[in-house]
């Protein structure tokens, strides 16, 4: 089961599988405080995903712009940049310089 750790204020790790049948439940249940109006999230512990993974990611994204807050996400690793380059989504997860 994957887990979103808050490490400070406004830093996120996430660690664990992001696949289909992990997402739904830290969907539900992680919280991301936007309150501070800039968030980052390390992914360095990310250590699978798939499209349903990528896609969490993005509606975390949603939901921050919603929040007029800026998440970026951090530490990505190869394979889930691959799969984010593939898909066209380095622009709309407004990630930090790898």
């Amino acid at each position: 089961m994957p887990q979103l750790t808050q490490e400070s204020s406004g830093d996120y790790s996430l660690t664990g599988a992001l696949n289909f049948n992990t997402v739904t439940a830290l969907y539900h249940e992680a919280q991301i405080d936007m309150s501070n109006n800039q968030v980052s999230v390390s992914l360095r512990h990310v250590d699978q995903s798939d499209s349903a993974g990528l896609a969490l990611l993005v509606e975390w994204v949603r939901v921050a712009d919603k929040r007029r807050c800026s998440l970026r996400y951090t530490d990505i690793p190869t394979h889930l940049q691959t799969l984010i380059d593939v898909t066209g989504l380095r622009s709309v997860l407004n990630q930090a310089a790898t």
